[in-house]
């Protein structure tokens, strides 16, 4: 699909001046998804996690990264680290990255709150 942009690193922004935590993470061999209370990002690329200072990788498959600890976790920041890697940080220092690439098939879905009888998402 398409790369990130800023408009989406807003958007994150304005959801975590309120209370955003990590309601759960789901690893499949077909997607990561980390869903807040508000919203969930579905991944289908690789994503990148810095967790109690160690560094993990989610690449197409399960793994035994520690991605649990971010359970609970509330979100402080989003950044564009460059146009296919978006960051967010955590209070604890925790942060995930999440990368997209331009093709044919979605990379990352953004699912927000429905609007009326709208479905609202993002994909990139």
């Amino acid at each position: 699909m398409k790369l990130f942009n800023e408009e989406i690193v807003e958007l994150l922004n304005e959801y975590f001046k309120e209370l955003q935590f990590v309601e759960s993470i789901h690893l499949a061999s077909y997607g990561f998804t980390i869903q807040f209370v508000d919203f969930g990002i579905q991944c289908c690329e690789r994503v990148f996690a810095s967790i109690d200072g160690m560094s993990y990788e989610w690449d197409d498959a399960p793994n035994a990264g520690p991605w649990g600890a971010l359970c609970r976790q509330r979100a402080k920041s989003a950044k564009l680290m460059s146009p296919s890697l978006l960051s967010i940080m955590f209070e604890s220092g925790d942060s995930i990255s999440i990368e997209t690439i331009e093709s044919q098939f979605e990379s990352v879905i953004f699912n927000f709150p429905p609007q009326g009888n709208s479905l609202v998402m993002e994909i990139f």
